[in-house]
């Protein structure tokens, strides 16, 4: 099983979005993130990402979700989910390209299939669990858990 994280970093009525040029999701738009190093825990992970994507830091770091996909691409993937503020502005790094969005216009059909049963609860700040099952990369089914 793959551990990664992906934040959020939602600001009024915005998100932070990145497009990711290359790896895992390229060509989609998400979170920032990646995969958990050795010796690292999710938070460490989360900040070092933020470095790497975008050449910013990140504040408030919360913890709000955890998510379980099955079967991306042929491999198994826990995720932590967290919400952040971004101290700085974001730039174009080797890996993506970051931008910000109106909650309105989130780009739902350039991201992955499962965004848009999860995002919501990130951006209204309600804690959650989450399962995914996938063919490479298509949807087959999900459960949700959430709370407040």
């Amino acid at each position: 099983m793959i551990e990664a994280v992906v934040v959020h970093i939602v600001q009024g009525n915005k998100i932070l979005l990145h497009y990711k040029k290359r790896g895992h999701g390229a060509g989609k738009w998400n979170g920032l993130g990646g995969k958990i190093e050795n010796g690292e825990n999710p938070e460490e992970c989360a900040k070092r990402e933020a470095k790497e994507e975008m050449h910013a830091d990140i504040t408030n770091l919360k913890k709000i979700g955890i998510i379980k996909f099955y079967d991306v691409n042929n491999e198994d993937w826990t995720v932590y989910v967290f919400r952040a503020e971004l101290l700085g502005e974001p730039e174009e790094s080797e890996e993506s390209i970051p931008k910000w969005f109106f909650l309105r216009d989130i780009p739902y059909e350039n991201m992955w299939e499962d965004d848009k049963y999860w995002l919501p609860l990130v951006i209204n700040n309600i804690n959650f669990s989450a399962e995914f099952w996938f063919e490479g990369e298509n949807m087959k089914k999900f459960k949700i858990e959430a709370w407040k």
